[in-house]
C-alpha cells in the first residue's frame, strides 16, 4: 500500500518487487557499487525483464553519505543498504513500477538525516594543516613509498590523487594506513 509523505505517494520498495515480479516471473536484478568515497556510497541497480524473446533493461543509481557523528541516524550504520534500495527503487520505476513519482518511500523520508549527514561531513576540517601533510610525507618516506605510488593509493583510497584536497581526517587515516602497510611489506 502506498505511503503518503507530504500529500504525496509513494511505493515502498518491497511493494515495487512484489509488483514486478508478479508481472515478470523472468527477471533479475543487479546492483553494484560505482563510486564509494569515506563521505559517500552510490550503486548502480539494473533491473533485465525478459518478456516475449527479449530483453528490457531499466537502470538508475543511488547515492547516500555516511553519517559521521549522530551514532543513531541510518545512515550512521546503514548508508550502503539505504543506497543500494534506492537504487533499486529507481530503476523500478524507471520500468514504471513506483507510482505518480520517481521517488521510493523509503527515499523520501529521511531527506532531513540526509542532509544532516552530510553536514557532518562538512563540519569536518576541510584545509589539511602542513603538520597533517607533512604526516602523511613523512609516511611516504618510512614506507619506501614513490609519489606517484601515494598518489594512485590515494586515488583507491578517497577517489583523488590530489593529497591536498583530502581533508584533516582523511590524511591522518591515509598516514595511519601507509605507516602500517609499510609495516606489513617489511
Amino acid at each position: 500500500m502506498p505511503v503518503k509523505i507530504r500529500g504525496n505517494e509513494y511505493n515502498t520498495v518491497a511493494e515495487r518487487l512484489a509488483a514486478i515480479h508478479q508481472d515478470h516471473p523472468l527477471l533479475s536484478i543487479h546492483t553494484k557499487i560505482v563510486d564509494e568515497t569515506v563521505n559517500h556510497i552510490t550503486f548502480k541497480a539494473r533491473v533485465e525483464i525478459l518478456a516475449e524473446g527479449q530483453s528490457l533493461i531499466f537502470s538508475d543509481h543511488a547515492r547516500e553519505y555516511f553519517e559521521l557523528e549522530n551514532n543513531r541516524a541510518i545512515n550512521f550504520t546503514f548508508a550502503l543498504e539505504n543506497a543500494e534500495t534506492s537504487a533499486i527503487g529507481r530503476a523500478l520505476a524507471n520500468a514504471g513500477y513506483g507510482g505518480h513519482y520517481l521517488a521510493s518511500a523509503e527515499e523520501m523520508q529521511p531527506v532531513a538525516p540526509a542532509t544532516a549527514a552530510r553536514q557532518s561531513q562538512l563540519e569536518i576540517e576541510l584545509v589539511p594543516s602542513q603538520e597533517l601533510l607533512l604526516a602523511v610525507e613523512q609516511a611516504r618516506q618510512q614506507a619506501d613509498l614513490t609519489v606517484d605510488q601515494l598518489k594512485a593509493k590515494s586515488a583507491q583510497l578517497f577517489g583523488t590523487e590530489e593529497i591536498r584536497q583530502l581533508t584533516a581526517q582523511q590524511l591522518e587515516c591515509f598516514a595511519d594506513q601507509i605507516l602500517v602497510a609499510g609495516m606489513q611489506e617489511a
